[in-house]
């Protein structure tokens, strides 16, 4: 194989894994944005839900009436610190994904060729 046929090849591996990264990389990306908004609208939907059972509880005059909407007010505050973790916990395999994907890329980077003869033909002309 003479260099020129060897240089062809190297520049479409390379270009078939400049896409293979583009691609996955897109795809990360995309995931962790989704996740992200997903996991934040739950949030703010439970800081509002929050807001409005803590305003409700003090236009309460029952003292058993207001101590129960506390309670309901705790069990949403633990919700959404639950949601806060896993958000945060998202974040943090998003970025184990991307460094695993940032590995492999550099690994098929290191790109050899090896030339070896599989078999031989020969042939006379009578």
């Amino acid at each position: 194989m003479n260099k020129e046929a060897t240089e062809i090849i190297l520049k479409e591996n390379n270009a078939r894994n400049a896409q293979f990264f583009d691609d996955e990389y897109e795809k990360l990306d995309k995931w962790a944005e989704d996740m992200k908004l997903s996991l934040e609208r739950e949030i703010k939907d439970l800081d509002a839900e929050i807001r409005l059972r803590k305003a409700e509880a003090s236009k309460l005059s029952d003292l058993e009436s207001k101590v129960k909407e506390r309670r309901h007010v705790k069990e949403l505050e633990k919700q959404r610190d639950e949601k806060r973790r896993h958000l945060f916990e998202a974040q943090d395999q998003i970025e184990g994904k991307k460094d695993g994907l940032l590995e492999e890329v550099e690994a098929r980077m290191t790109q050899r060729i090896e030339e070896e003869t599989l078999f031989t033909i020969q042939w006379k002309l009578k």
